[in-house]
């Protein structure tokens, strides 16, 4: 059976308090909080910040943002 990834995870990376790890499909990758505000929201941060994971809908932007930033130096 074949499991499918419905959601976008970010969580804090432990002892940072302005890196996130986020779980994409296609695999980890760690941003900035920066990052993540430029890519999913101000609204996004916050919830971080109030729960300390939150989900995103998997999209087909979010996904292509995350990208590029791996890629840039």
């Amino acid at each position: 059976m074949q499991v499918t990834m419905i959601d976008i995870q970010c969580e804090w990376v432990p002892g940072t308090m302005d890196q996130v790890k986020v779980r994409l499909p296609r695999g980890e990758q760690r941003v900035s909080l920066e990052q993540l505000r430029q890519v999913a929201g101000v609204d996004a941060v916050n919830e971080l910040y109030l729960r300390g994971l939150i989900s995103l809908p998997v999209s087909s932007r979010i996904e292509e943002a995350f990208s590029k930033l791996s890629s840039e130096p």
